[in-house]
């Protein structure tokens, strides 16, 4: 069985030298924290961030406890070294001298703890989907990766800001058992996964997708695909057949972060 070190430089690929796990943190800690840092730089490089809101959460293996950012640095400022350890209710673990935003950790502790499969939440107010969030209308599979998103996305109607946890069941009922992916009306977006690639896949499929959808609903009649074709694509998709001979699940992953690293290599310290 491949571990996680193996699959760490599989997906980092060999243009990317992998830091050593410090002396005084495990090593499945350490990969995990290189993973999220990447996440969080792909995510600013694309854009989508809020200056210093939001959040990106995943598992640190074996625990029931995950790393999230700092509360106050920029996502660009990120690093694997200065991400918080916390446990399920936002709690701190790790020393640092930044604080956890507790209210925006409301959403994804209550999804973590109601799908254990799903240990990456990916969370952003980037404006294509909150333009989609803003409209009547639910997010329409137009692409061919669109259709990933097929019978997957769960829908959540604004509350007003989660400052308690009383927004938590309505949230999980929302996702349900078979979704990864939350529209959060007038708010944002939400995307999960196994680990943060998937979680980072989604995403872009997602908010592609959307600047399709909302191109093509305002220039003429929508082209809709049938529903058995979205189901066949969804499972090319979801059973690996899409990524036909790459070297990993998801080669788009290996590549970005190759351009994280010849951005800025401080992702990774």
């Amino acid at each position: 069985m491949i571990n996680l070190r193996q699959k760490t430089e599989a997906v980092f690929s060999d243009a990317i030298s992998i830091p050593p796990t410090p002396s005084d943190m495990d090593e499945s800690e350490w990969l995990t924290r290189l993973e999220l840092a990447a996440c969080y730089r792909l995510v600013d490089h694309y854009g989508w961030t809020s200056v210093v809101y939001n959040h990106i959460t995943l598992r640190v293996p074996g625990t029931n406890e995950f790393l999230i950012n700092p509360f106050g640095l920029r996502y660009d400022e990120i690093s694997a070294s200065n991400l918080i350890r916390v446990d399920v209710d936002g709690n701190k673990k790790s020393e640092s001298k930044w604080p956890v935003n507790k209210a925006g950790y409301l959403i994804h502790s209550k999804l973590h703890q109601a799908r254990e499969d799903l240990h990456c939440i990916i969370h952003t107010h980037e404006p294509v989907s909150q333009a989609l969030c803003a409209l009547q209308s639910q997010a329409i599979p137009l692409t061919q990766e669109g259709c990933q998103l097929y019978e997957r996305i769960g829908y959540h109607d604004f509350e007003g800001i989660v400052l308690d946890g009383s927004e938590g069941p309505r949230l999980v009922e929302a996702i349900g058992r078979d979704a990864h992916t939350l529209l959060l009306r007038n708010h944002g977006l939400i995307t999960a996964g196994p680990d943060a690639i998937w979680a980072f896949v989604r995403h872009l499929a997602f908010i592609r997708n959307t600047e399709v959808q909302l191109a093509a609903m305002a220039s003429g009649k929508l082209n809709l695909i049938p529903n058995e074709i979205m189901v066949k694509t969804r499972e090319q998709f979801e059973g690996g057949s899409a990524q036909a001979n790459a070297l990993v699940r998801h080669p788009e992953w290996p590549a970005l972060v190759r351009l994280i690293d010849q951005i800025d290599p401080t992702w990774k310290s």
